[in-house]
């Protein structure tokens, strides 16, 4: 019997009773997808799947993605993005070493932004019997309907522009900073012309309503959003730090501690997430696979 336990104040759920690796009847997909828009971030515990399984099941909700990034896609499976601190035979990075070093919500800077991600932990870091690699969400719902009507209506009319090319430069120059004071070294593939141009800047609402729960949230983040609109990049600045420190506060946030055969499931209209990399040198990894969301105005 399927049994929904909220974990968090806001967000989260774990989902128990039910084997994801087998064949799902409609009224059993119906009530796991219920839970997962009411409460945003779900995790199944104890799953042994294979990547094939893994799509089906996340093949459910939509049209799955292949991430830009085609070095770090699992051979035979596009559409499932490795996240990895490992190294092959050859000393090269199986998967993506440093994603989420920002709040943000998976390819947001895309015009038809994904609806939901699912994580699988293949291999959890853990030392002296603690998880390390924990991953926070916030509930940008719950943090715009906490703000005051007014300042609802001003972001109501706002816009803010997605940008992939500054997300790598950002990101590039955090990871050689990390490089120079000694903290960790990752392999960091420079996006060619040809990706780049697959993901060109997307403006879009800063407050959107969710296309399922009719919810509406800050669709702004850290790590994808260049600019607001209509204001000067040090008024877009200020104003944008102020919304991320609202969104991102104690209240609003759920931390994940991993262990091995979690599928967390993530809505990335109603939330954002941030990684932490606190293993290296332990090995860590992860299979992703991100459910296309509709297109954004």
């Amino acid at each position: 019997m399927i049994t929904v336990t909220r974990i968090g104040k806001h967000l989260g759920a774990e989902i128990s009773g039910v084997d994801l690796s087998q064949p799902m009847d409609d009224n059993t997909f119906a009530r796991i997808s219920s839970a997962f828009f009411d409460h945003e971030v779900v995790v199944f515990r104890d799953q042994r799947l294979t990547p094939a399984q893994q799509i089906a099941f996340t093949r459910r909700f939509g049209i799955l993605e292949a991430h830009v990034r085609k070095e770090s896609r699992l051979g035979g499976h596009d559409e499932i993005f490795v996240l990895s601190n490992k190294l092959d035979a050859n000393g090269k990075a199986v998967g993506a070493q440093d994603a989420g070093r920002y709040w943000h919500s998976d390819l947001s800077y895309k015009r038809e932004p994904s609806m939901l991600s699912a994580l699988y932990a293949v291999e959890v870091p853990v030392k002296n019997g603690v998880a390390l690699g924990n991953t926070y969400f916030a509930s940008s719902t719950a943090a715009f309907a906490a703000l005051p009507e007014a300042e609802k209506q001003r972001l109501t009319k706002m816009r803010n522009v997605h940008s992939y090319r500054e997300y790598r430069l950002k990101n590039y120059a955090a990871q050689q900073e990390d490089e120079r004071r000694g903290i960790r070294t990752v392999q960091e593939h420079a996006p060619t012309p040809e990706q780049l141009a697959s993901v060109p800047d997307t403006e879009m609402n800063v407050v959107r309503e969710h296309p399922v729960t009719k919810r509406k949230g800050l669709f702004i983040n850290e790590g994808h959003t260049a600019y607001l609109t209509g204001m000067s990049r040090a008024e877009s600045d200020a104003e944008l730090a102020r919304l991320y420190a609202h969104i991102t506060q104690p209240a609003f946030v759920y931390c994940h501690s991993w262990r091995v055969g979690d599928l967390l499931m993530w809505d990335n209209i109603a939330l954002q997430h941030k990684a932490t990399f606190d293993y290296d040198p332990l090995p860590r990894l992860m299979y992703r696979t991100t459910v296309r969301g509709p297109a954004v105005l």
